[in-house]
């Protein structure tokens, strides 16, 4: 250990009155280390928050007694000379090889949570100071301010006035609202009509601090299925008002209670997170908090196919504002990929959920035009979910679409298209099992010319499956329509007859 290091023990123990604090003096005066702590006595000692975080030559931290507490303000001082603050990690790191102790637990122990919870320690980063508040134990929260594990409203009022923020309780007075009303309004036969009318005559509003304002456990109102079932509701009241969850609001950790998003979770409601209108615009935001769902919430809550098909859904209502589906220019604009302004990313108007839902208006263009959309032309990629346009409009419900340009364009939907997967390792032809569809899949019009590839799909149907064609009966319509195309191309003329 350098002679540095024993002053700023030394300093240290002195500073929190440490009932070993000769020890450590000595130590850094001792024959052994004189030269090197005069050495580095003149070449001056400053403190920083990385050595009251530093253990000494037995593994203990000097930090870690009564003395700290009871001299906390001069050791903000002191930090404050450094340019350095407390953190939330700071107050949660262990300070023990067996990781069970914190200075949390010091502070419990040693009276020291009133000097943690106070405007000098916090002021401009509330939140942080919040979520550290809900690692305390309620019956020492109750203890520190006696309002029944709530931090203290003026300490709270002081700190977000300082940051320009107005406390969500006093809105809520404002309207004559208690926080208590406002979560019996979520509960099972609650007030929600009567609290939504104080708020509205009160010229306010269902607001994101009022939703997000945790009890004494950390839970916030969507810990009721109620308020999950006002979601949609909510959601466009604060959109109307300029406000939105953020990716943040879904995940941020409040003590030991589940964030939002696993309450969501919990309550079946995840469909409702993910509503595509909720993401219009913000599809790397709604991808990112996808991302945070752990996989034992997608079978019970909503599968990966779910999500894809609202992030589709998204994607299309972001994009579909850049196509004029009743006036584009020609096919060559439904292939022409839209800036994204991301890096990799090909969105094409034929991808999208909106073309297909437009598709009229888009097969009149394209008849003024004299061009039309052919299966080839479905098998481009589109959009980040990697589906090629085919397998998007399957998955958007047009089908019988698809049919319809195979029909006309005389350019058949092959064995292979069915085959194709999406990134989920789903053929087409699941795919459209699921959605009951096989009988169009296995229409005989489709297969003319065509039985033996007809005959090879069939073996790639699920047993589960099958029941939704008379496959024989299929087989045997689909070689008459063989016959009558045969028959069709031999009575035709050659060319220059």
């Amino acid at each position: 250990m350098s002679g540095a290091r024993y002053i700023k023990q030394a300093i240290i123990a002195a500073l929190v009155d440490h009932p070993d604090q000769d020890r450590y003096k000595t130590r850094a005066f001792s024959n052994d280390n004189l030269a090197k702590s005069i050495e580095a006595s003149e070449q001056g000692t400053r403190l920083t928050k990385a050595d009251f975080f530093t253990p000494d030559d037995e593994g203990r931290f000097i930090i870690d007694t009564p003395g700290f507490w009871k001299n906390f303000d001069k050791v903000l001082d002191v930090l404050a000379k450094s340019g350095e603050k407390f953190v939330m990690e700071d107050f949660t790191r262990y300070l023990d090889r067996a990781e069970t102790r914190t200075l949390l637990e010091s502070a419990k122990e040693n009276q020291g949570l009133s000097k943690i919870f106070s405007q000098p320690v916090w002021e401009g980063r509330f939140d942080q100071m919040e979520r550290l508040w809900y690692k305390v134990p309620v019956p020492f929260r109750r203890e520190t301010f006696k309002n029944d594990g709530l931090l203290d409203p003026n300490l709270k009022r002081t700190l977000l006035a300082a940051e320009g923020r107005e406390m969500p309780e006093d809105g809520l007075a404002k309207a004559g609202v208690t926080t208590g009303d406002l979560r019996a309004a979520f509960i099972e036969r609650g007030n929600f009509e009567e609290v939504n009318r104080k708020l509205a005559q009160a010229g306010d509003y269902f607001r994101k601090d009022y939703l997000l304002l945790p009890d004494n456990a950390g839970d916030t109102v969507f810990y009721h299925q109620n308020a999950w079932d006002k979601y949609d509701e909510l959601v466009k009241g604060m959109k109307a008002h300029g406000e939105k969850f953020e990716v943040a609001d879904f995940v941020r950790p409040v003590g030991f209670v589940s964030n939002i998003l696993a309450r969501a979770a919990e309550r079946k409601a995840l469909s409702k997170v993910f509503t595509a209108d909720h993401w219009v615009d913000r599809l790397p935001e709604m991808l990112e908090l996808w991302g945070q769902v752990k996989e034992g919430w997608k079978n019970s809550a909503m599968s990966t196919r779910d999500f894809d098909t609202a992030y589709s859904d998204a994607e299309s209502k972001t994009y579909a504002k850049a196509v004029d589906f009743a006036g584009f220019s020609g096919k060559s604009a439904l292939l022409a990929p839209i800036e994204t302004g991301v890096a990799g990313q090909t969105i094409l108007p034929l991808g999208l959920r909106a073309l297909w839902d437009n598709y009229g208006d888009v097969q009149k263009r394209l008849a003024d035009t004299k061009e039309g959309i052919k299966v080839s032309d479905l098998r481009a990629p589109s959009g980040l979910m990697g589906n090629t346009c085919l397998m998007g409009a399957v998955k958007f419900g047009h089908f019988d679409k698809v049919t319809d340009i195979a029909r006309k364009s005389g350019e058949p939907i092959t064995l292979d298209d069915f085959l194709s997967k999406d990134r989920h390792g789903n053929t087409l032809l699941n795919i459209l099992a699921e959605r009951n569809q096989l009988n169009q899949v296995f229409a005989p019009e489709l297969w003319a010319g065509r039985v033996a590839d007809m005959k090879t799909l069939w073996t790639h149907v699920r047993i589960n499956d099958r029941g939704q064609v008379d496959f024989p009966q299929a087989e045997v319509a689909a070689k008459q329509a063989t016959l009558k195309l045969q028959s069709k191309d031999r009575f035709k003329l050659k060319p220059g007859f």
